[in-house]
């Protein structure tokens, strides 16, 4: 497999997947609310399953216009590593807020329930 395709892989994985499912399991804390506005407009308030999926409807299309981006600078900027770099910065956003929301998720597991909201981002 190309070095660019296990990048966008990786990507797909950790801010695609791993992101949305940290992200709905860390809703069904309620003392865990999303950080980003945008995101928490379309989770709902409260968070709906329905809200996750708009969640990810929206992740699909963040992602292609990533990859019609990338596909587009690498056709103007020939040489450029934009195959790279593009689906590279996507992951490490993705394991960052993989790893963000699991530390928060084991925050609020590991001090009880009913003690104050805490931002997953």
């Amino acid at each position: 497999m190309p070095l660019s395709s296990t990048l966008w892989l990786a990507a797909v994985l950790t801010y695609g997947i791993g992101d949305l499912v940290t992200t709905a399991v860390g809703l069904r804390h309620t003392q865990i609310e999303e950080g980003m506005p945008f995101a928490r407009q379309l989770l709902g308030e409260p968070p709906s399953a329905w809200g996750v999926v708009r969640f990810g409807l929206f992740k699909i299309v963040l992602f292609a216009a990533f990859y019609l981006g990338a596909v587009a600078m690498a056709r103007f900027a020939p040489g450029t590593r934009v195959d790279l770099l593009v689906p590279l910065a996507i992951t490490v956003v993705g394991v960052a807020a993989v790893g963000n929301n699991v530390r928060v998720i084991r925050q609020v597991r590991g001090r009880g329930r009913g003690r104050g909201r805490r931002r997953h981002r």
